[in-house]
């Protein structure tokens, strides 16, 4: 029909547009736009007008020739579904204010040549920094150099000494969680149930579970190198016929504490009963089942924030040294260890009398 707009979408609106509905030029509008002087209210407001009528936005692309700022920070994370990383991307967004850049996401899935095409992308995008969890794209060392760069979580060899780091004391937080089974509970058996060893937080956690069974006297009793809940409970089932309740566990993240449970329940152990269970990741409380997992708990708002401080610094001086950052793990008693009575055994079974925490209290900080 005559005269009917035309199907499809409509071109963005661009600075003679504006300029043409306010009746203007072109290099007023600019002016009004910057918030430069020699312009009258009264113009000034037929432009907002205009900009406002016509939906303006701008062009980020244009901006960023000017500027040579693009307005983005790229965050590349292994896996959003994993609980901590979402809690880590929510913190980070909550420390840019409405002038800060916009936070641009990549899922890397934990794979090097994923975590390659975001690097890539970002680096053609010009972004102003990145804070990356890394699994060891090639082409790392090569970001680091040219952009602002935090690395978070855990580190790869290529970026080791280049980079500033925040990264968890895991060693020590493990062997923390060990050594209360040991010590406190008095087991003479604990099962590491670990992921993949390749990445540098699971290295740190199993080497602080060896350090303290060592010391002790104790075998080891480890499987490792599981990606996901199903492949570390297949796992956990195998090592955990060869053992003799009570006996512990530690879970070097979530995934695995989540498999070591599902293994537990076909095995027909309970908790803490017959096994009793610890971890890092902050699982937080399966409150169905009644289950207040006996944690480590890494920091996020301080990991954030040590990490945007960091990024800020190495933008206002690209030439000062690699920095690291560590954070401390608070450690949460719960009812896996046995510390917290579990009150609804829906789905671990009945509990057997277990001691009570050395100190009464839930919660450890681990500067303490």
């Amino acid at each position: 029909m005559t005269g009917s707009p035309r199907p499809g979408l409509r071109p963005p609106a661009r600075l003679v547009d504006i300029a043409r509905a306010a009746g203007v030029s072109t290099k007023t509008v600019s002016r009004v736009l910057n918030d430069e002087i020699y312009v009258t209210d009264a113009t000034r407001q037929r432009v907002m007008d205009a900009v406002t009528e016509l939906a303006y936005v701008g062009d980020a692309a244009a901006t960023g020739l000017r500027t040579r700022k693009s307005g983005f920070i790229g965050l590349i994370l292994p896996d959003v579904r994993n609980g901590f990383f979402a809690l880590l991307t929510r913190a980070i967004e909550e420390r840019l204010s409405p002038a800060s850049p916009t936070l641009l996401f990549g899922d890397s899935d934990e794979e090097a040549d994923q975590e390659e095409r975001y690097l890539r992308t970002f680096r053609q995008q010009r972004v102003d920094g990145l804070i990356i969890l890394p699994s060891g794209a090639p082409s790392l060392p090569d970001a680091v150099s040219e952009i602002p760069t935090v690395i978070v979580d855990r580190t790869v060899p290529s970026v080791r000494k280049i980079a500033d780091h925040v990264l968890a004391d895991n060693s020590r937080a493990a062997g923390r969680l060990v050594e209360h089974l040991v010590r406190h509970h008095g087991l003479r058996s604990v099962a590491l149930v670990a992921g993949n060893t390749r990445v540098s937080n699971v290295r740190d956690r199993q080497a602080g579970y060896l350090r303290v069974v060592r010391d002790a006297g104790l075998e080891p009793h480890i499987t490792s190198g599981h990606s996901t809940p199903d492949d570390a409970a297949a796992g956990a089932m195998e090592l955990f016929r060869t053992l003799t309740p009570p006996f512990g566990v530690f879970a070097t993240n979530n995934r695995m504490f989540w498999g070591a449970m599902a293994a537990i329940a076909r095995l027909g152990l309970h908790v803490p009963r017959d096994v009793l269970v610890t971890t890092i990741d902050s699982i937080g409380e399966a409150t169905v089942t009644g289950l207040k997992p006996t944690q480590g708990v890494v920091p996020v708002q301080t990991v954030a924030a040590k990490a945007m401080r960091l990024l800020a610094e190495r933008t206002e001086d690209p030439t000062l040294p690699p920095r690291r950052e560590t954070v401390d793990i608070d450690i949460e008693f719960g009812t896996t260890c046995g510390c917290i009575p579990l009150t609804n055994p829906l789905m671990m079974g009945p509990v057997g009398s277990v001691p009570t925490s050395p100190a009464g209290d839930t919660r450890e900080k681990s500067e303490d």
